[in-house]
Formats: structure tokens, sequence, C-alpha cells
């Protein structure tokens, strides 16, 4: 099926219909990565519903013509195709949208300016602005967005699954992230330059070249109620759920599932179409939800009992607020502190590894990172054996009060749980890049590191520990410390980071607990 742009450039695209059509609703997906394998089965069980399935393949890929901008050119794109569904003799007047990551941004692009024409989302693990993706906390997300640029290079030529196999025994291009300037590793790692590689490592985080991808900005326009889905080890997870708690705050119809899920878990994108086909029939057929608070509730994940939960907000109502002071003694605190400064060096020729977390490259997410305590540039500190456990459900949120020898440095956190024989497990981290202030101050300042919202349960007998960092990598390009962008240059030098651990209030961690019975 072709699918004709205002442009005049003509889009592939391929229609799933039900075995005896009669006037069903249309489910409307958007990929950059084919019209085969997982998309195609995911068309084929809407079909099977009683859905009319509409796969394309966005602009420049698989067939379709144009040259591939990602993000950019979604929404004049998505609304093209809109409105040809709507001419067509087989269209009911009721549309939904569904897809995952690049398929979520493609509904963005397009909701607000639907408004009335749509009839329900469901997106998976997406967030409506991929700018704050891209540059998570202020720095560049290097692994992730060169692991996705080569995966869009090569899954048309094959190469797909041979480097998937290559990623069992390792990242292939680990040794590739190191290479300076970060605006060449395009060659580096696929042998040619990519035009929005470039166009990305070259532009700051307040550029207004970000702005048509910005969607946050149209969420009060929105009309359609959204369900989504995603999990705590999912590097989109906290934008999506600032998303969902946008919408409702606003009065609109939205609910999200949270599932102990990285990016492309497989029982993440079951639980997605399962989702997907409860929501739309609701919304698409009229058919009654099972329970009225099916329409807009929080369900999540408890890591540790291993549970579903369900609760009307997020963070859950009633729960208890915790505040624990880092000391300079290395402890961590509920009371009266032991006052005093911290330093540390962070050297960007050999950078604080980033060992487990939210990325494309880990599977798991969450993993051992005791490694990190061992080293000279990670400051720790340790809160008191449990006598019983703890729910941390909810915000994490990390105040340091810092100063530092160079005004350009990063700051990264990682909140863990310890268990009896040191296995300590990242339960959630959060990271920020520090600009110099204008005019110059080196007196020390506050940084507000938001953290992943999380659901853990860490047992009678553990203890918390938090790890202090300049940096993760190669999760986040390095701050080499010197006053130019990433894309600029190979000049390094090192930085020496003071925390000022003086009273109860200049270096926190904060974070709620279930109540206790």
């Amino acid at each position: 099926m072709a699918f004709t742009m205002r442009d005049g450039v003509t889009l592939l695209g391929d229609i799933y219909l039900p075995a005896k059509p009669s006037g069903e609703p249309t489910v409307l997906l958007r990929s950059p990565y084919g019209r085969h394998s997982v998309i195609a089965l995911l068309a084929q069980a809407f079909a099977n519903r009683g859905y009319i399935a509409v796969i394309q393949s966005c602009r420049g890929t698989f067939g379709s013509g144009g040259q591939f901008n990602p993000f950019f050119q979604e929404a004049d794109d998505g609304i093209d195709t809109v409105e040809w569904i709507e001419k067509q003799p087989w269209f009911s007047g009721k549309l939904g949208l569904h897809g995952g990551s690049y398929m979520g941004q493609v509904q963005w692009a397009i909701a607000a300016e639907l408004g009335d024409r749509l009839s329900a989302i469901s997106t998976v693990v997406t967030t409506s602005d991929f700018q704050e993706a891209i540059h998570d906390g202020g720095g560049f997300r290097l692994q992730d967005l060169l692991v996705w640029a080569r995966k869009l290079d090569q899954q048309e030529s094959g190469q797909g699954l041979r480097n998937a196999l290559k990623r069992v025994f390792g990242d292939p291009l680990n040794r590739i992230y190191h290479e300076l300037p970060v605006e060449t590793l395009d060659v580096k790692a696929l042998g040619k330059r990519i035009d929005f590689w470039r166009e990305w490592t070259t532009r700051d985080p307040d550029d207004v070249f970000w702005e048509p991808i910005r969607f946050t900005k149209t969420i009060d326009r929105i009309k359609a109620p959204m369900s989504m889905v995603t999990g705590w080890s999912d590097f989109f997870f906290t934008y999506q759920m600032r998303d969902f708690r946008l919408l409702r705050a606003q009065g609109s119809t939205a609910r999200i599932s949270v599932g102990q899920w990285t990016h492309g878990s497989p029982g993440m994108i079951g639980e997605s179409l399962r989702d997907a086909l409860e929501w739309f029939d609701i919304y698409l057929k009229g058919k009654p939800p099972a329970r009225p608070q099916d329409l807009n509730r929080v369900k999540f994940w408890v890591n540790g009992p291993n549970e579903w939960r369900e609760a009307k907000t997020w963070p859950p109502e009633n729960n208890v607020a915790t505040r624990l002071a880092l000391n300079a003694d290395g402890r961590l605190s509920d009371g009266v502190i032991t006052p005093g400064v911290r330093s540390f060096t962070y050297d960007p020729s050999d950078p604080t590894p980033s060992l487990a977390g939210p990325t494309l490259a880990n599977a798991k997410g969450r993993g051992n990172v005791r490694s990190l305590s061992m080293r000279k540039d990670v400051l720790t500190f340790d809160g008191p054996t449990l006598d019983q456990p703890i729910e941390i459900i909810g915000d994490v949120i990390v105040t340091l009060t810092t100063s530092a020898s160079r005004p350009h440095h990063d700051l990264f956190v990682c909140l863990c749980d310890v268990d009896p024989r040191g296995r300590t497990i990242n339960i959630t981290d959060g990271y920020i890049r520090l600009r110099p202030s204008s005019p110059p101050d080196a007196s020390p300042r506050a940084s507000v590191l938001k953290a992943f919202p999380t659901s853990w349960r860490v047992p009678s007998g553990h203890h918390l520990r938090l790890l202090v960092a300049g940096g993760a990598f190669p999760r986040f390009a390095r701050n080499r410390g010197v006053d130019s962008k990433d894309s600029d240059g190979s000049a390094m030098t090192p930085v020496e980071i003071t925390l000022h651990c003086e009273s109860t209030a200049t270096c926190t961690v904060e974070f709620s607990t279930v109540a206790q019975d």
C-alpha cells in the first residue's frame, strides 16, 4: 500500500483486515523498523481481535521514500497518514494509535493536533520529549544513541541478527566509545557520516533546534484517553511517568503499568499488547471496563515480594517521607550528623564506568555494582543495617552541595541495596551535567538530582548505600572538564569535586516508604 505525503513523497505500508471486515475500528502503527517480525505479529493480533491494523514504514526506511531524519519528520507524515485513513471506505470513525519507543514518539507528534479525531492512545516505553532522552540530565546519552544509530544503519542490510549475536559476548562498540571527538564516532562505528548524529552531537540541550520534537508542551491539548506501559529499568521511564502525571493533573483519562522490565523485555512486549487490546476494546469498541478503576490507575511491580500492586496516583498516597543525610564519615543517617567535606577526583581519561542501569546495552537493568565502591573516584555512604525490611516506593531525590576545581563537571548518584555478603544492587540512579554559573561563582552550590522513581523492598539484614561519582561512562558522554562541547576536540582535564556535608540539609537522599501498619 502506498501513502502520498504532502510533499509528494510516497511511504509504504501494509493493511491487516479481520476475517470478515464490517466497519471495524482502525489501529495505526508507524515504524522505522520495518513491517515484519514482531511488528507484523502485533498487527495480526489486532486483526484477529477485530481491528483493521495499518502498519506504515516511516520516511526513508524499508522502501518508503525520502530521507530518514529521526523524530523531526513524524508530525507532518503522521497527520497526512491519518487523513488518508479517514478517506477510506472501510474507516469507521474510530482510530487508535499503538507502539513503543520510536513508535510511541510518532504518536506524541500528532496526538494534540488530531484532537477529537483520535479515539484512544496506547504508548509503550516512550516519552513526549525526545530531546530530554537524548540529553538525559543535560549530558549526551552516548552509548544508547550510538547503539541505536548502528542498529538503524544496519537493519536493512541483513547484519542486524549477526550483530545481536555478537552482543551476547559483549558490546562490539566498547572500544569506540572512548574515541574523541564524539562528533566523529559515526565514522568509527559505522564507517560513514550520519547526518543526524552530527547534528545531535553539536547542538546544546537548550538549542531552539530541538523545539519541533518537544511535545510535552502540547499535552494539555490531547483529548484521547491514554494507556501506558513501561518498566523500572527502561531509560525513558522517568519521563514517561512525568507525562502520566501531567495528564492526570489536567484531568485526562490515563493509566500506567510499570513492570520489572528493561526497554526490550519480551514480557513487556506481551503485557503491552494485552494492555492495548483491553484499552482499545473499551474506547474503540465501547466494551465496558472490567472495573471502573481500570481507566485511571497505576499498576506497578514491587521488586522483592515480586507482586503487582495498584494505586490511584503516583507516588501512592499515605507513604512515609524519609530523608537521610550524607555524613563526612561516610554514613547515611536520619539524625545528628558528622559534618565536614569529602572529595574525589574525576579523571576523564579514566572515566568512572557505568556498570548497570537503564540502557539498551543492559538486558537486565540491575546488577552488582560493588566494584564501583572500590574506586578512588567514587564516594560511598552507608546506612545502618536494617532490623526490619523497608519498601521504597515513589520518587528518589538526591541533593548535593558541591564545589569543584573546574566549573565543568558532572554528578552521578546511585542508591543501592547491599546484602550481608557485600553484593550491591543498584536500585535507582540519577545524573546531572553542571555548567558554569553566570557570573562565575566558585562558592559551593546545591544540585538536585532526580533519580528514576522506584519500587523496591530492602530486606532486613541489608543496608542502603549511596554512591556519588563524577560520571557514568559510556552511558553518558564524559565531561572533559573543558569549556567546549562534547563534539569539539579531545582535550581533557581532571576535576576535583568536593561534597560539603555540613548539615542535615546540604547533602541528602529523600524517598518514600510504605506506611507500616
